[in-house]
């Protein structure tokens, strides 16, 4: 047996495999000029928050750890490192939260603009070819 395909049976278009699609929304194409409509939000960075959490659940822990009173059992140093990890789990995890309601707001919050497409060719600006075309000086005589 051979596989080679029949005369007979119809041979299957050579496709190329579908790329996978990225998660997520992806962005809307451009059109290539007049106006679209766009969605404009402020979103925050989440990241930003969950560092920031970070870091002030340390201070904290610090704080805590330092105010606490002696024991027999522990030193200062190991209920400061305790107090350190546990409240910088905390303010990790409260500033992740807060970025996720802050971003939810900003979805609530967002709005539609209508954008005017303007053509690369057609703004005006500053030429590749001449580099003196800017420059405030060139027009002044020496």
């Amino acid at each position: 047996m051979t596989s080679a395909p029949s005369p007979s049976s119809p041979r299957p278009s050579a496709r190329k495999s579908p790329r996978r699609r990225r998660r997520g929304r992806s962005a809307a194409p451009l059109a290539e000029a007049g106006q679209q409509q766009m969605t404009l939000r402020r979103a925050p960075n989440i990241w930003a928050f969950v560092v920031l959490g970070g870091i002030v659940g340390i201070v904290v822990g610090v704080l805590v750890g330092l105010a606490g009173g002696g024991n027999a059992q522990f030193t200062q140093g190991t209920v400061v490192l305790f107090m350190v990890s546990v409240f910088a789990v905390l303010g990790l995890a409260a500033g992740a939260v807060v970025a996720l309601v802050l971003d939810r707001i900003s979805v609530a919050r967002a709005r539609a603009v209508t954008t005017e497409v303007v053509d690369e060719d057609a703004v005006p600006g500053p030429r590749a070819e001449d580099p003196l075309t800017d420059d405030p000086r060139s027009s002044r005589e020496g």
